[in-house]
């Protein structure tokens, strides 16, 4: 469990404000005129905090085992498809919609970083 949180804390930090975020009741957000003009930025959010998510998660894996491997990438998918799904039903006990389409986003986002993790991980080596 200690090495959970040692290799991972970047991914469970994120994933709570994910879970935060996506949780409170829709009238605690409030809304910005400018990105309420962009089409689709809903979606546009969603892709980029579970593309995020999984960088730190596959990074986690990385870091504890000094390389990735095909199961990393597995494991980090199924977490986060797990969690984008749990959120999404967990948001119609709020008073928020479950949309289809926001499940879609995270999982795009998901596995765009699964896809791009290799060169990321090279551009952002500090940061993941």
């Amino acid at each position: 469990m200690k090495d959970i949180f040692k290799y991972h804390w970047r991914a469970i930090a994120w994933i709570l404000l994910i879970f935060i975020a996506c949780l409170l009741p829709g009238k605690s957000i409030p809304e910005v005129s400018f990105f309420a003009r962009v089409p689709h930025f809903d979606k546009i959010v969603h892709f980029g905090m579970y593309f995020i998510f999984t960088l730190f998660l596959l990074a986690g894996f990385t870091r504890k085992y000094s390389k990735t491997s095909i199961k990393a990438y597995f494991i980090s998918f199924i977490i986060a498809l797990c969690c984008g799904l749990l959120i999404e039903m967990l948001q119609s006990c709020v008073g928020r919609s479950c949309d289809l389409r926001d499940a879609i986003a995270n999982t795009a986002g998901a596995i765009t970083a699964i896809i791009f993790y290799q060169p990321v991980k090279w551009m952002l080596r500090n940061i993941l």
